[in-house]
């Protein structure tokens, strides 16, 4: 018998700060807490903190952690992604030993070349393996113009795709509308093998009760009657223009205030433009962590999540359930037919909006300016919907559910 039921196989994991880190730290815990024997083998990145590099192997309440150095090169280039991506994965391929000793495999789609391992592992060697699928590649590659079609990278994630498919066990769709799109696109994977498990946010340690203490939060608070915040990855996969856009609507108005909040690619972009277009109704922070986080988002009035148009089914922003952990009105920049915007609109959450309809969106933002009371009519469904959905647990239980399912 081997000795783990599970290796953790991911570009990000504690102490990273990020969301990926996040999830997969919270999976492999519970994981053990559930009596699987779990290892993680990762990059080896500096802490967000303390800028010191972590350890390259040490043993966390149970998980075995083993950290692989790589190139790091700044990821708002295409260039440093790639190499970044490439250098892990021969990493990966140098310290092969490691994937064999598991009856399983979970693998993440970042970086999108990194399945290739388990699916040539489980050839080889027979080591069966779950997908996770956080964003669809080279699809959404395509759709924002990263690369270009019948391209090297577009052949050769083709290539890596059909190899998946062939003999992945499980695909993990983060909503219904990824799994449709998957269904769509990937001819050779059929239904029964994609089970959908969105991500999720742990609330457990937010003090619902307690009130905001970060200053400048509060300050901010006592200023503005409404705040509206946008948290998260500033990249090519969201839709910033229309949230800048409908700030500058409200620029003479001091009753409103648009918070940013974030790293990615085009954060240079947005703090530029308030600063162009003096933009005193907007403020901008670098990536929030802890309890200035939690802060933000419980003194913020509405959160608002978005997508490029066309990326629908291809990327699932994990940012919308610590919005509802909260339970704060929702305002989503995207196509009606997503998960999102089902909840949404099936329950009364918020506003859907598609790409541009500043004017909607301006409209919905004057409604809770001056119905305050239903703001928290409207957040006490979110929190609900939250917990009939969106909890850690849940979702932990499902990955558990298709792990020993693999397993057996």
């Amino acid at each position: 018998m081997k000795k783990y039921d599970v290796l953790i196989l991911c570009l990000f994991f504690y102490p990273d700060q990020v969301t990926a880190s996040r999830l997969a730290c919270e999976l492999a815990h519970d994981l053990v807490a559930k009596g699987l024997k779990v290892r993680v083998l990762c990059g080896l990145s500096k802490n967000d903190v303390t800028e010191i590099p972590a350890p390259k192997k040490e043993t966390i309440d149970g998980i075995e952690i083993r950290r692989l150095k790589y190139i790091q090169l700044p990821r708002t280039s295409k260039l440093g992604r790639i190499i970044n991506y490439f250098s892990f994965f021969l990493s990966v391929v140098f310290n092969w030993p490691r994937l064999l000793n598991n009856k399983c495999t979970i693998v993440y789609s970042d970086p999108p070349i990194l399945p290739l391992v388990a699916s040539i592992n489980k050839s080889l060697f027979k080591v069966k393996y779950l997908f996770v699928s956080n964003d669809i590649y080279p699809d959404i590659a395509l759709a924002t113009k990263q690369i270009k079609e019948n391209s090297f990278i577009h052949k050769m994630m083709n290539k890596v795709n059909r190899r998946m498919d062939k003999n992945v066990d499980q695909i993990v769709a983060l909503s219904h509308d990824m799994k449709a799109h998957i269904l769509r696109t990937r001819e050779k994977i059929s239904e029964e093998k994609i089970t959908v498990i969105p991500n999720w946010y742990d609330h457990r340690h937010i003090n619902f009760e307690d009130r905001v203490r970060e200053v400048e939060i509060v300050k901010l608070r006592e200023v503005f009657p409404l705040i509206v915040l946008y948290s998260g990855n500033m990249g090519i996969a969201q839709d910033l223009h229309t949230i800048l856009e409908t700030a500058k609507v409200f620029k003479e108005n001091r009753d409103v205030l648009f918070v940013f909040t974030g790293n990615g690619k085009h954060a240079d972009m947005v703090k530029s433009e308030i600063e162009k277009h003096q933009l005193t109704n907007a403020k901008f922070y670098d990536f929030l962590t802890g309890t200035t986080y939690t802060d933000m988002l419980k003194a913020a009035d509405a959160h608002i999540v978005s997508l490029m148009e066309g990326l629908e089914g291809m990327a699932v922003p994990s940012k919308t359930y610590s919005y509802m952990s909260v339970g704060k009105p929702l305002i989503a920049i995207m196509a009606d037919h997503t998960d999102i915007a089902k909840d949404i609109v099936t329950n009364d959450l918020g506003c859907v909006l598609q790409q541009g309809e500043i004017e909607k969106f301006s409209e919905y933002i004057l409604y809770l300016l001056h119905n305050k009371a239903e703001i928290e009519k409207i957040g006490k469904r979110v929190r609900e919907v939250f917990n009939e959905n969106y909890t850690r647990e849940m979702s932990v239980n499902k990955y558990y559910e298709a792990i020993t399912e693999i397993i057996r």
